[in-house]
């Protein structure tokens, strides 16, 4: 009988932890997770005078990388801190016209370059479809934002002297105007899956080390396919 009453003690006890880190769980779930963070992974390269025609797709791709940490401030609008990598390699010299090749010569201006660019830039963010917190949002989105943002680009740049190619490292640092948008899906009720395009417009044309030839300054672009993670706040978790 001892037996029984321990079992049946034990049994409860159980039952009432059980329950209470339900509870627990239940409460968490209607805690707003206002905060996220994401990573990314793509393809990009640079409208830039020594980089190939956009128009006709004859440019090189390269990988490209981003992590950013947003917060929801109002049903439609998130604010968003992007910091971002993207490589650049320009067109071999071959694919040019000699002649043009010749005035980048007299010029000296760079024939083809190579770089590394870091960049960081600050956006609010306007979604299709309205949210009160994480747990409420639809299954698909539509978001897109615009900013403001700085960045360097890291580059080796090769120019033709007296028949010679001559290769040099230069840093070049800009400030750029992002426009970003997505699509987003639903994984659970924590995390998204999106696609995503980046559009960098620079206030530089000297990036590539080729200043002039084409019309726009250097700009970016990218797309990638990004994980989101929503999280509490520090306050929310005490």
């Amino acid at each position: 009988m001892k037996s029984l009453f321990s079992y049946i003690g034990l049994t409860i006890t159980l039952f009432l932890v059980s329950y209470q880190l339900s509870a627990q769980d239940f409460y968490k779930e209607k805690i707003p997770r206002n905060y996220y963070y994401q990573g990314g992974i793509g393809l990009g390269t640079m409208y830039a005078d020594n980089g190939g025609s956009i128009r006709m797709f004859n440019v090189k791709v390269r990988p490209s990388l981003s992590g950013a940490v947003g917060r929801k401030i109002s049903r439609l609008v998130d604010l968003k801190t992007y910091m971002g990598y993207q490589n650049f390699q320009s067109q071999d010299i071959d694919y040019f016209n000699p002649n043009v090749v010749n005035l980048w010569k007299e010029w000296g201006q760079a024939v083809e370059s190579r770089g590394n660019v870091f960049y960081m830039d600050l956006m609010p963010t306007v979604n299709l479809f309205k949210s009160n917190s994480h747990t409420d949002r639809k299954d698909f989105n539509l978001y897109m934002g615009t900013g403001l943002g700085v960045l360097i680009n890291f580059s080796n740049e090769t120019r033709l002297e007296n028949e010679n190619r001559v290769t040099t490292s230069h840093d070049h640092f800009a400030a750029y105007i992002p426009v970003r948008g997505g699509i987003s899906y639903r994984l659970d009720i924590y995390s998204d899956i999106a696609i995503e395009g980046s559009l960098m417009f620079t206030f530089s044309d000297h990036l590539d080390g080729n200043e002039g030839f084409n019309r726009f300054n250097d700009h970016l672009l990218n797309g990638q396919i990004i994980y989101r993670r929503y999280i509490l706040s520090r306050k929310s978790m005490h």
